[in-house]
């Protein structure tokens, strides 16, 4: 009995060790780029001006991401459920990084349409395009690499528990 009661603990505390790393992260990210986004309003003009104001916008819907992950696995579907629940919870998880890794190529493809049409040479604003284009593959970057990793944690802790799901 020690070991299956030892096995669910290390679940869960690989669970919320990765789900607080997650939104450690993406915290940091978010605060680095309203700091820097704030500088280089102050500082900049043209295509970067539009391209901290994007950064600063981005970091505001991170950063609603991170409470309503805290707030949507760790307090009331994980911490309530039982071990089935909880294993239920880890593979929605999975889910949703999956669904996120998907939105992030179409947000890098969007900053690459955003840059395309921002240097077509008449273009009125081509400095808001090339900057919001320019913001936006930033961070479809940042989150594609974020949300894999992620991603991967989340299936290296459902794999360290198999053997006690399926024995």
């Amino acid at each position: 009995l020690e070991d299956i009661f030892d096995e669910l603990i290390d679940f869960d505390q690989r669970f919320v060790m990765i789900v607080r790393r997650h939104m450690a992260l993406l915290g940091w990210w978010c605060i680095i780029n309203v700091i820097t986004g704030l500088v280089g309003l102050g500082l900049s003009t043209s295509a970067w001006w539009f391209f901290f104001l994007m950064n600063i916008s981005w970091s505001v819907i991170n950063f609603a991401i991170v409470l309503w992950i805290f707030n949507h696995s760790y307090y009331k579907r994980f911490a309530q459920g039982d071990f089935i629940q909880r294993i239920e919870v880890q593979r929605h998880m999975e889910k949703i990084m999956l669904l996120n890794i998907g939105l992030d190529l179409a947000y890098i493809c969007a900053g690459l349409a955003l840059l395309a049409h921002g240097q077509h040479p008449h273009r009125l604003h081509s400095d808001l395009w090339q900057g919001f284009g320019w913001s936006v593959i930033l961070q479809g970057v940042f989150l594609i690499i974020q949300d894999n990793a992620i991603h991967y944690l989340h299936l290296l802790n459902f794999r360290k528990a198999r053997p006690f799901i399926n024995g």
